[in-house]
């Protein structure tokens, strides 16, 4: 057993704090920044390696008594033996250290980061396993094994009273269930359980999963190889600008914590200073979280989004709201930016949310389409900073990042950038 003594100096943009023994980094789970540890090596790389705490010889003033039961066992928060303030350093600094070192971007400001209110009992979505006892959980950390819950400190109180509705629910099925999303709303009481199946709906399943439409249960999904079944309001509600709602199927993509998101959607408004002769361009828009926001302030948005559902959804919400200047695009990103360009379209401003992998195909050639700004929203910093390199190398700068901290008690953040076009066109067509 090889031991070392160590400093944990940061956190990674993942579940390990950093120290160094030697000189060679070491990778260490649910450590806090100041840390000091006795760690057993447990896989040696070339670069880094990682290990476990054997013992903690003197604690950072960072680190507390994680609140949640399931802390250090359950994989899903792995910070939360981090006090807040020190996770929220922790996101900006590696949100600032990723666009310097994959980037290779300077000469921009990094604004502070917008914390979380509350840090706990936020997530709107949860995603429990169930196995083959038919018990619901989180997976261990570093592991498929199962950790039972009956609750989620980080959950939405209506999301977290879901957990043992569902765990009824999952008994009384013939029908073998491999995971159950929980998802609530900004309607009162809206509580959804989406899950997916590993086999045919069993006879007896229907009944069971219309008696079970009742109380706080507002709706239910299944999903199974080539079938869907719905019962109840499937739809979950969230409220992204004022008086602006909108409505996800459940089992699309949605932001797990309103609050934060309108936060982002706020200053993304701010910096984007969109008026009514404007003209937008939105990539990978989702349902409307950033497009309607927009549409309501400019001439006309083109939204691009290439998951169907969510493109009758987006369509949905601007009718429900009374919203006429979108055009919604059903296709992939990258092959309607190369129409777009092929046709000479312009746009004054153009929005990309991408997933997790970023826009790498597309990054170079939105300087094609002619806009003066490029607002880019990431929830990833790694390769956020890949794609904006791409677009500076295309004639753009950046001018400033701000974090925004979506996750509480997790290494993710998402990140708002905007970049300026050195010579912009000021047209749009």
């Amino acid at each position: 057993m090889k031991l070392a003594s160590l400093t944990i100096d940061s956190l990674t943009h993942g579940p390990w704090g950093l120290g160094r023994d030697q000189g060679k980094v070491v990778l260490v789970p649910m450590t806090a920044p100041g840390d000091q540890v006795s760690a057993e090596v447990v896989e040696e790389h070339k670069r880094y390696s990682v290990a476990r705490t054997v013992s903690l010889l003197r604690p950072s003033p960072a680190r507390r008594e994680a609140p949640c039961p399931y802390a250090g066992t359950c994989g899903g928060c792995a910070w939360q033996q981090v006090s807040y303030e020190a996770q929220l350093h922790a996101k900006q600094r590696n949100v600032a250290d990723a666009l310097a070192r994959v980037g290779n971007l300077s000469g921009f400001e990094v604004l502070p980061i917008l914390p979380a209110s509350p840090e706990f009992h936020y997530r709107r979505r949860i995603a429990l396993h169930v196995d083959d006892r038919r018990r619901l959980g989180f997976r261990r950390a570093f592991s498929r094994e199962l950790v039972e819950v009956d609750r989620c400190l980080i959950a939405d109180p209506d999301a977290d009273r879901g957990i043992p509705l569902a765990a009824e629910w999952v008994t009384r099925l013939e029908t073998e269930i491999s995971r159950v999303e929980i998802l609530s709303g900004d309607r009162p009481g809206e509580v959804i359980l989406s899950a997916a199946a590993r086999q045919r709906l069993g006879g007896a399943d229907e009944r069971a999963c219309a008696e079970s439409v009742a109380g706080p249960v507002t709706g239910i999904v299944v999903t199974g190889p080539g079938w869907r079944r719905r019962w109840g309001d499937t739809t979950v509600s969230f409220v992204v600008d004022g008086d602006l709602t909108l409505r996800h199927d459940a089992g699309t993509f949605g932001q797990v914590n309103p609050a934060g998101n309108r936060k982002l959607v706020d200053e993304l408004l701010s910096w984007g200073a969109l008026g009514a002769e404007d003209s937008v361009l939105e990539l990978y828009a989702g349902a409307g979280n950033l497009t309607l926001p927009m549409a309501r302030r400019v001439r006309r948005v083109l939204a691009v989004e290439g998951h169907r559902q969510l493109v009758r959804n987006g369509r949905r919400n601007a009718a429900d709201n009374g919203i006429r200047n979108i055009r919604w695009r059903g296709e992939d990103a990258s092959a309607a930016v190369e129409d777009l360009i092929d046709r000479g379209r312009r746009f004054t401003t153009v929005v990309l949310n991408p997933p997790r992998a970023g826009a790498k195909a597309l990054a170079p050639k939105l300087a094609a389409l002619g806009a003066g700004r490029i607002l880019y929203v990431s929830c990833d910093p790694a390769t956020l900073a890949r794609d904006l390199r791409q677009i500076a190398a295309a004639g753009y700068t950046l001018r400033r990042v701000r974090p925004v901290d979506l996750f509480p008690q997790t290494f993710h953040v998402e990140t708002l950038a905007e970049l300026i076009d050195s010579k912009p066109s000021g047209t749009s067509t």
